[in-house]
């Protein structure tokens, strides 16, 4: 058992660790990569659909529904039920989003040819290049967050937190891309204390 000091000095390490990296995605995002992807998703005729497994898929969820708050009509795809028919959901104009940190994962590895046969667009993001799933989409997002903040290795939580804070920056680039203003959110958006704020403007 820790000391109450020691479990402190842990929560200080991760808050480090995660700011740490999030700072650093200006100097390791590629400009060119991150803005062809907030292109291809403002400009998308189809859905965005986002997948990804474990911690990625939970991510996955998150950053759909992000998307739908900016007018990108977006869905989650479970990659367990994929397989067993949920591909149909998959259609030309599409953009399929990827998110696997290895780029090795058989789901992620499994569904690219599906897309492809279904000629939706396809955007990774990992931390690998020289995985199959970098190697075979369309467009690529390239993470490099160093060590997770877990002294194992084991959690993902300095990677899915650089996710996280990587789909903020697009989501708010497509808004932006695509001329949404408040007028918009007061319509979509007039629940909670974010309709209240809207409504008193």
């Amino acid at each position: 058992m820790i000391t109450r000091d020691e479990i402190y000095t842990s929560v200080l390490k991760t808050f480090a660790n995660e700011a740490n990296a999030i700072a650093a995605l200006k100097d390791t995002v590629d400009k060119d990569q991150i803005i062809k992807a907030v292109e291809l998703i403002a400009t998308a005729k189809g859905r965005i659909i986002v997948t990804g497994c474990g911690t990625s898929g939970v991510a996955a969820v998150k950053i759909a529904q992000v998307f739908n708050c900016v007018d990108r009509a977006a869905q989650y795809l479970n990659p367990a039920d994929a397989p067993h028919g949920d591909y149909g959901m998959i259609r030309e104009g599409d953009v399929v989003i990827i998110i696997t940190k290895s780029g090795k994962t058989r789901e992620m590895t499994e569904l690219l040819p599906v897309a492809k046969l279904r000629k939706a667009k396809i955007l990774c993001v990992t931390e690998n290049p020289d995985s199959y799933v970098y190697k075979n989409s369309d467009y690529q997002l390239l993470l490099n967050t160093g060590e997770e903040a877990c002294p194992y290795q084991c959690l993902s939580t300095t990677s899915v937190t650089a996710v996280f804070a990587l789909f903020d920056a697009i989501s708010i680039g497509v808004m932006l891309y695509n001329g949404i203003n408040t007028d918009y959110f007061r319509m979509v958006h007039p629940g909670g204390g974010i309709g209240e704020m809207l409504k008193e403007k």
